[in-house]
């Protein structure tokens, strides 16, 4: 090669660029199959059967990192050389990366900042790895060619000689020996000057004997013809100029890894470009993050400092794999409760802190769709999650944490931490307890099934099952702009109380990554559990169609179609899993509980329709959203319009899992997740539904969390009693021992002073109470029906929260909700008690102070000056009765007492 265009890339490499990253790994290579162990066998194939001694995994996995630090030891040993004291100040604009174990590591660390003020850190700053059979590479966080261009004296005589090192070792020989070398895709600027920076740097240390191609005549489509010209060394950075190819240089990328041709790659810059992504990826290497903000460097940093290093997470994790083998924990899991241990139990310091990390590495693997068994490398991985399908074929529930050996219950906890869903070999776990059965018979059709739907956030059910050790297909065929992640299950991993009595009934983590399925896109799973497949969108009302393969149908209802099907399903009992899917909600139940569930209805259908109205309509009125499915009342929406205030809307999914709950007996969240079979009118349910409601601010001082969860279930069960006259059972609330204290306050000399010292902040009391302003708002005639006084109030509570996003919108704006004489910093030091007087008195048009007052609470002499200048009517003092349960009925508003220490309760 000589200093002028290399040759350029012939039309027809322009497939064969993008090979080179598949293939199986070392265990794999083995000229003679019959003559594999069964470890190989189970590493080429992913069929962990193929061995019977879990044992056999745990030592290669040890040997695996003896291996490893062995090798690395002679790349660092070569790159090195007798070097010492390194200096290099690679500036702020430098990235900071993290090796990726198993294929590369660190070759270079930062130790000290190199400004004043900014504390030392130790991050890479070099990764070094080898490649099939001959290739090497190696990737710096910045170009040190540039920085002495720029800054003389940046790095010292050391670093110097490191560098020149690191390129005969990524050659093979002496550079001065000759040298071809392809340098692509680097900038020429002010301040990045890498172009002229890395031929001057190459031409000064090596002299004549190297060569290289002309500014830019490696770039973007010429690269792949440099590449086939088979360099000794490319070195290559992050830019792209306009009009170059992304896919056409990562193609040539590719072709040069296929070639085991080295490389050298020079970061451009602190921040990731796409193509930077690339490499980074290609090559495994992590981005850490931009330097810029930490300004750290190389000061006499010793480079032997780094030999025989094992990653922190990788030594707890042989750890843990050699206390699988011999036994040796000595955790005390009788300390440990429900789903949590105490450190005393050593469950963090022997398994917890290996599991997790774990977990994380393979996950980060699994969500990115890689195929460890037909990919190449990911030997230790592969090892990991081989040794857990073995796991996880002796597992046998229930189990006991003080009934249950030890070990028994480790090694099924082991299994289900380490999961893997991206493969084809993934063995049904024999035993999932009350989960589900594991297996599934001729009696269950394998299907294709084409799902055209609409996205909406967060997820939708798909109406199809993975059954467990299965592999299932996904096809994409619309081009639409929504990212679409498939997901297996939607189960809380708390929702498995490994720890009670008899509580390890089901594995942990039942619920899978999930994994983005692009336009034009097929990809295959097999999970080891099975379950419900769910499908996430990060956008609304867009068009998606899934092509599905070798799924199942378990019990479905989508419409009133389905009512026969569905309820025959059921009976028919194949499926453990059963699903009711609305527009606004979905439940995802056991059959057990489903059945039970539609019991209560004449069909299906009627209590999906019970359920978009009484779970997803209501609530939401009266939490003073918009969106589809949600009704405009004019006490709200109108309201809101006259005021010239905005209505939040609201358009995702919720959702139920009838199973077991994550805490207590039900547990909010979005699954709410309980123990009961799902029902529309059920207390619980819409207790659960109403903690993603319900808003802190709208408590008074002290009182606990639940006073302000219970309305939304107490207004869907009025509306449910006004539509058909039916009382479906609100909660007992007595009003009438409230009424009596209230009364007895006033023949007190300072009632105020009296109920304050009661310090009446139970849930109870706090819903008694605001059931009673809304009362007295619809008999005040300031609203029409007195629940909304609710919806009124967290329209106010969102426009509040809107307005002091920042100053200058608070003192535009503060004037429509009513907070005139409120400066941005008094908005944002505000008091509940404050807020809730000057909110209450703005929504219901009256001067709340006298009333609130009658209940004990005091304010500021600040809030109770802005309710004063407004003018506004009191509201009277006044209760209304009602029994136990008939506020949800027809007792709301109709029979007013005076508070007025005599007067006495009348019913």
């Amino acid at each position: 090669m000589n200093k002028s265009v290399l040759p350029l890339c012939m039309s027809l490499w322009l497939v064969a660029c993008g090979g080179g990253g598949g293939g199986s790994d070392s265990s794999s290579n083995v000229t003679d199959r019959a003559e594999e162990t069964a470890l190989q066998k189970a590493l080429r194939t992913g069929d962990a059967t193929y061995v019977s001694d879990p044992n056999a995994f745990i030592e290669h996995s040890q040997q695996l990192v003896n291996d490893h630090k062995t090798r690395f030891n002679r790349i660092k040993a070569a790159i090195n050389g007798s070097t010492g004291a390194l200096a290099w100040d690679p500036s702020h604009d430098t990235a900071l990366l993290t090796p990726t174990y198993g294929f590369n590591d660190s070759i270079l660390m930062t130790n000290r900042a190199m400004q004043a003020g900014y504390s030392d850190q130790e991050m890479t700053l070099g990764v070094a790895g080898e490649y099939g059979k001959g290739g090497k590479y190696a990737v710096l966080g910045s170009n040190p060619y540039r920085t002495s261009l720029r800054f003389p004296g940046s790095a010292n005589d050391a670093m110097e000689q490191w560098l020149r090192n690191l390129i005969a070792w990524l050659v093979g020989r002496a550079p001065e020996q000759g040298m071809n070398v392809a340098i692509a895709q680097m900038q020429q600027s002010y301040y990045f000057p890498d172009e002229q920076a890395t031929r001057q740097w190459l031409s000064a240390q090596f002299g004549t004997g190297v060569v290289y191609n002309l500014a830019n005549d490696c770039d973007g489509d010429e690269l792949l013809g440099c590449v086939e010209s088979n360099p000794d060394l490319l070195v290559i950075s992050q830019h792209l100029r306009d009009g170059d190819s992304l896919e056409r240089v990562k193609a040539a990328i590719q072709r040069a890894k296929h070639l085991e041709i080295p490389v050298l790659y020079l970061h451009l810059d602190g921040n990731m470009t796409e193509l930077g992504n690339e490499v980074f990826s290609l090559f495994n290497v992590g981005y850490a993050g931009d330097n810029y903000w930490r300004k750290l460097g190389v000061d006499a940093w010793n480079p032997q400092s780094i030999y025989d290093q094992t990653p922190d997470f990788i030594e707890d994790q042989i750890t843990l794999l050699q206390r699988l083998k011999n036994n040796s924990f000595t955790v005390d899991l009788s300390l440990c409760d429900d789903k949590s241990c105490p450190d005393e139990s050593n469950m963090s310091s022997e398994f917890y802190a290996a599991a997790n990390s774990m977990r994380s590495q393979l996950m980060n693997l699994d969500r990115r769709k890689i195929d460890l068994f037909n990919s190449a490398g990911y030997e230790y991985e592969k090892s990991l999650v081989l040794l857990a399908d073995l796991y996880r074929q002796e597992v046998s529930f229930p189990m006991d944490k003080n009934a249950t050996d030890s070990l028994v219950f480790l090694r099924s906890y082991f299994s289900d931490y380490v999961q893997y869903h991206s493969r084809t070999i993934n063995p049904a776990q024999q035993d999932m307890g009350n989960f589900s059965r594991s297996h599934f018979g001729t009696d269950v059709a394998r299907v294709s099934k084409l799902l055209q739907m609409q996205s909406k956030r967060n997820f939708r059910s798909a109406g199809v099952y993975a059954l467990p050790g299965e592999t299932f297909s996904v096809t994409r065929q619309d081009n639409n702009p929504v990212t679409t992640k498939i997901v297996v299950n939607s189960l809380r991993s708390g929702a498995t109380h490994e720890f009670s009595k008899n509580g390890y009934t089901r594995p942990k983590f039942l619920t899978s990554a999930q994994y983005e399925v692009k336009p034009g896109e097929t990809i295959s799973l097999t999970s080891a559990y099975g379950g419900p497949i769910h499908v996430h969108f990060d956008a609304n009302d867009i068009d998606v169609e899934l092509q599905f393969e070798q799924v199942a149908e378990h019990p479905i209802w989508r419409s009133s179609a389905d009512n026969q099907k569905f309820a025959q399903q059921l009976n028919d009992n194949l499926f453990d899993w059963a699903e009711l899917m609305t527009p606004g909600f979905e439940v995802h139940s056991k059959r057990d509980k489903m059945l039970k569930s539609i019991s209560s209805w004449s069909t299906p259908a009627d209590m999906a329709a019970a359920t978009e109205r009484y779970v997803h309509n209501f609530p939401h009125v009266l939490a003073g959203f918009q969106g589809p499915g949600i009704d405009k009342v004019d006490d709200i929406y109108l309201y809101a319009q006259n005021q010239g205030w905005q209505v939040a809307n609201i358009d995702i999914v919720k959702h139920m899992n009838a199973d077991q709950a994550n805490c207590g007996y039900g547990c909010s969240g979005n699954p709410y997740d309980a123990y009961w079979e799902f029902n529309p009118l059920g207390h619980g349910d819409l207790h659960e539904l109403g903690h993603g409601l319900e808003k802190s601010r709208f408590r008074f001082a002290g009182w606990e969390g639940h006073s302000t969860t219970n309305y939304y279930s107490y207004y869907s069960k009025s509306r449910y009693f006004q539509d058909t006259g039916i009382d479906s059972g609100c909660q007992s609330l007595d009003f009438k021992s409230q009424y009596e204290t209230l009364q007895y306050s006033r023949t007190q000399a300072d009632p105020n002073a009296y109920m304050a010292q009661l310090n009446q902040t139970s849930w109870s009391w706090g819903a008694r109470m605001f059931i009673q302003m809304m009362m007295a708002s619809e008999h005040q005639g300031v609203i029409e029906n007195g629940w909304h006084l609710l919806g009124r109030l967290h329209l106010i509570e969102r426009e509040f929260n809107r307005i002091k996003q920042s100053e200058s919108t608070w003192l535009a704006e503060r004037n429509i909700i009513g907070f005139d004489s409120y400066s941005y910093a008094d908005a944002n030091s505000i008091s509940n008690n404050d807020w809730l007087l000057i909110a209450l008195s703005v929504v219901s048009n009256r001067d709340m102070r006298e009333y609130l007052d009658m209940w004990g609470f005091n304010f500021s002499d600040q809030a109770k000056s802005l309710v004063q200048s407004k003018g506004l009517v009191s509201m009277p003092l006044t209760y209304f009765a009602a029994s136990n349960t008939g506020y949800c009925r027809d007792e709301f508003a109709n029979r007013p007492i005076a508070i007025d220490g005599t007067s006495v309760w009348p019913l």
